[in-house]
C-alpha cells in the first residue's frame, strides 16, 4: 500500500487558528509583561512568568509554521503597544482573577483549534498547548484558593435523589411557579458572571487611561451593558438564595497613565465581547427554563451588537488586521 503524505500544506482551518493564535498571543505577551513588571506578590509573579513563557513559546512556534508555509507573519501587537513602566492599573489580586479567566478562554480556543486540525504536527502542537494551559489553570486555581480570592460556585445542600422529569412544566418560567434552577444551569450562570465581571473590571480600568474619546465612550457603554448582564444573571441565583461571584472593581487603581495602546485595549475588549457569544450560546443550550432561555437570547443579541460596534471602531481607526481570506475569483476575472 502506498504511504499517504500527511504533511501537506496546512489547510484553511489550520491557517486560520494558527494566524489567530499568533495575534492573540502577541497581545497576551504585551499584557503579561506589563502585569509582571509591577507585580509584588511572589506567587502572582511566578504565575505571570509561567504564562508569559507559554505565550512567547507559542509565538515562536506559530511564526515557524507560517514561515515554513511561506505565509506572511501577522503584525499583531508589538512593544509599541505596551508601556512597561506605567503605574499599576490593577492590583495583584485582580491579576490572579484575570489570569484564571483568560486561561479558561485559552482552553476553549485550543480545544476548538484541535478539532479543526488535520495535519499531525499541527494537531499535536495544539494538544501540547492544551496540556500546558491546563497546567497553568491548575496552578492559578491553587493560588486563588490559597489566597481566598476564588469565587466558588454555589453548593447544593439539599438532599438529591435519582428521578426523571414527568411534566412539561419543567420547562416553564414565564408564568406560574418556577421550578428551582438545576446544577447544570447554575454552572452556566456562574461561569458567565465571572467572565462578565472580568470584562467590567477591564473596561473600568481602560476607560480611565485610554487617550481616544471614542474608545473611552465605547468602554463606558460596554461596561454599562456588562453590569446589566451581571445583574440579570445574578438575580437568577439570588432568587434561589444562592450566592453570586465576587466583584473586583475595587482592584482598579487611580492611575490615569495608559499601560497599553488604545488599539490593544479596544481589541482586547471587543474580542472578549465576541467570545461571550459562544459562552452565552452554550449556557442557552443547557438551560431548560424558558425565562432563562429568553434572557440568554436577549443578552446574546445585545452583546453581538456592541461587539460589532467595537470591531467597527477598530476598522475605522485602521487597527483591524484582516485574517487570511480566500481568493476573490470574480474580481480577478475583471482585472
Amino acid at each position: 500500500m502506498e504511504q499517504v503524505n500527511h504533511q501537506d500544506r496546512i489547510n484553511a482551518s489550520e491557517y486560520g487558528v494558527i494566524w489567530s493564535q499568533y495575534v492573540n498571543d502577541s497581545m497576551s505577551r504585551c499584557v503579561l509583561r506589563y502585569l509582571l513588571n509591577d507585580a509584588k506578590d511572589e506567587n502572582t509573579r511566578d504565575l505571570l512568568q509561567f504564562a508569559l513563557e507559554l505565550s512567547e513559546t507559542h509565538l515562536v512556534k506559530t511564526k515557524q509554521i507560517l514561515t515554513q508555509e511561506n505565509y506572511p507573519i501577522p503584525i499583531g501587537f508589538t512593544d509599541k503597544d505596551v508601556t512597561l513602566d506605567a503605574p499599576s492599573l490593577f492590583t495583584d489580586t485582580f491579576k490572579i482573577v484575570y489570569l484564571q479567566i483568560m486561561t479558561i478562554h485559552g482552553l476553549t480556543r485550543y480545544a476548538g483549534a484541535t478539532s479543526v486540525c488535520i495535519r499531525e504536527d499541527v494537531r499535536k502542537y495544539f494538544i501540547d498547548c492544551t496540556s500546558q494551559t491546563l497546567e497553568l489553570y491548575d496552578r492559578v486555581t491553587n493560588v486563588a484558593l490559597y489566597k481566598g480570592i476564588l469565587s466558588k460556585p454555589p453548593t447544593l445542600n439539599n438532599q438529591q435523589n435519582i428521578d426523571f422529569v414527568r411534566k412539561q412544566n419543567y420547562l416553564t418560567g414565564w408564568f406560574g411557579k418556577r421550578r428551582p434552577i438545576n446544577a447544570i444551569e447554575i454552572s452556566g450562570v456562574h461561569l458567565n458572571m465571572q467572565k462578565t465581571m472580568v470584562k467590567m473590571v477591564l473596561e473600568l480600568g481602560f476607560s480611565q487611561v485610554c487617550h481616544s474619546k471614542e474608545v473611552r465612550v465605547f468602554m463606558e457603554r460596554a461596561r454599562k451593558l456588562c453590569k446589566r448582564h451581571f445583574h440579570i444573571l445574578g438575580s437568577i441565583l439570588e432568587e434561589e438564595n444562592l450566592h453570586i461571584p465576587r466583584i473586583f472593581e475595587t482592584e482598579v487603581t487611580d492611575s490615569t497613565v495608559a499601560p497599553f495602546s488604545d488599539k490593544l485595549m479596544l481589541f482586547h475588549i471587543a474580542t472578549l465581547l465576541s467570545a461571550a457569544l459562544g459562552y452565552y450560546g452554550e449556557a442557552l443550550s443547557m438551560s431548560h427554563r424558558r425565562d432563562m432561555s429568553a434572557d440568554y437570547t436577549r443578552m446574546n443579541i445585545e452583546i453581538a451588537l456592541i461587539a460589532e460596534d467595537g470591531m467597527n471602531l477598530l476598522i475605522e481607526r485602521g487597527w483591524m488586521e484582516q485574517p487570511p481570506t480566500a481568493a476573490d475569483h470574480e474580481s480577478l476575472a475583471k482585472d
